[in-house]
Order: structure tokens, then C-alpha cells, then sequence
């Protein structure tokens, strides 16, 4: 059984429906953050409209926030379809687990992660907004932390960037994509697999500390 699984979504909503109809073991919870609002409340799960989309580090975040006594979440994205087996696979992972523990369907499209990885890594940095970078950035602290992190195999489909479909999202992650890449560099003194820091902008203390930078968060918005 998976206790949670979370999800954000932004658009396209018949690629979630997909997503959860390809779910083949037992749910404890189906939690969807409704970064669009174009999810139709609905029986068997529960939905989060923020009323603004709050990027995916942030949805993850709340995911786990909201669901704080689960020894672990599953979090995916809403454009993939399970094969038969990949999430019984996960969840036997998981629950096997004798410490902090990330796992991969592949990559962070498709994530389990435990109570002791969120303690030991921290919280995912919501400054990566509105997407991409937030999951190196995680690895990286996994690394920097000891969290285990392990690749699963799977048979899965994912339409890779699919909430970009529609001019006016895409020309938006043209300027926050590389915004994110500068902010990355930044905060570990080079690009993922190049990084040089061994705390958050060189300057000593904890490297799970980030502070959440509000101004970076209007600039950064695609909506």
C-alpha cells in the first residue's frame, strides 16, 4: 500500500485521469495540489486549491505537509502512466526501509521519499520556482546529508514537460528556466554534477537551510 500519494497539477487535467487509472496497488490517501484549478472535486481524494500556482518544490512540500504522519509519500507527476508492478515495486522499497530513503521511478518525476529523508535532507527549495532545478537541488543535499537515494526500475510512460504544451507556458520557462539555473549556480558554486559548495552560497552552517525569497517568487510566476 502506498500511504500517500501526492500530485500537483497545473493543466490538462485528462493526464491526471490517466495517471490515476494506471494505479494498481492500494492508496492510503490521493492528495492533488490544484496549481490550475482545473481539478473537479470528486470522491476518493483529496483536493488543494492554492489559488495561485505554487511551482512544484513548494507543491511537494505541501503534499508532505499535509499528510505529516505518513511514514512516507509518494509523489509523481500527473503527465505518467504506470506499467503494471512499478508501484508495487515502490512501495516494497519503502517499506524495507531501515533509514532515510529516496526512490526513483526513473527519476523525481516519480519519487518515494520517508520522514527521515525530509529530516536529514530538509524541504525542498521553493525558491526553484515555478520548476526545474528543485529536484538537483534535493539530490545534491542527499548527498551532502547521507540520504539514501536509489533508481527502481519501471516501466512507466511520461510525456517529459507536457504542462509546457501552449505558447505562452513555454515562452515563461524561457526566462525562469535559466533564472533557476543562475539562482543554482549561485547556491552551490556550479551546475548540477559541477558543484563546488558544501553549504548553501559558501557561507557555512546547515546546507539544508534556504530562505524563502518572496520577491524571487513574483518575478519567477508563469501565472
Amino acid at each position: 500500500m502506498i500511504p500517500v500519494l501526492g500530485v500537483p497539477c497545473l493543466n490538462q487535467p485528462d493526464m491526471l485521469d490517466r495517471m490515476i487509472e494506471s494505479v494498481d496497488v492500494k492508496l492510503g490517501r490521493l492528495v492533488i495540489v490544484d496549481n490550475g484549478g482545473v481539478v473537479a472535486p470528486g470522491p476518493g481524494f483529496h483536493v488543494i486549491q492554492p489559488g495561485h500556482n505554487l511551482g512544484v518544490g513548494a507543491s511537494w512540500n505541501l503534499i508532505i505537509q499535509a499528510n505529516p504522519a505518513a511514514p512516507w509519500w509518494f509523489i509523481t507527476n500527473d503527465d505518467i502512466e504506470f506499467a503494471p508492478g512499478d508501484l508495487a515495486r515502490l512501495a516494497q522499497a519503502m517499506d524495507a526501509a531501515s533509514g532515510p530513503l529516496v526512490a526513483l521511478l526513473g527519476t523525481f518525476s516519480a519519487f518515494g521519499i520517508n520522514r527521515g529523508a525530509v529530516r536529514q535532507a530538509g524541504w525542498f527549495d521553493e525558491n526553484f520556482a515555478p520548476a526545474y532545478f528543485e529536484d538537483n537541488d534535493f539530490d545534491y543535499r542527499c548527498h551532502l546529508t547521507g540520504v539514501e537515494m536509489i533508481g527502481l526500475p519501471a516501466g512507466l510512460k511520461h510525456k517529459i514537460s507536457s504542462t509546457l504544451i501552449g505558447g505562452r507556458l513555454h515562452g515563461r520557462n524561457n526566462i525562469t528556466f535559466p533564472r533557476n539555473h543562475e539562482y543554482y549556480v549561485r547556491k552551490w558554486g556550479g551546475p548540477p554534477r559541477g558543484e563546488r559548495f558544501k553549504t548553501p552560497f559558501d557561507a557555512g552552517g546547515d546546507p539544508r537551510s534556504w530562505v524563502l525569497e518572496i520577491d524571487r517568487l513574483v518575478e519567477q510566476t508563469w501565472t
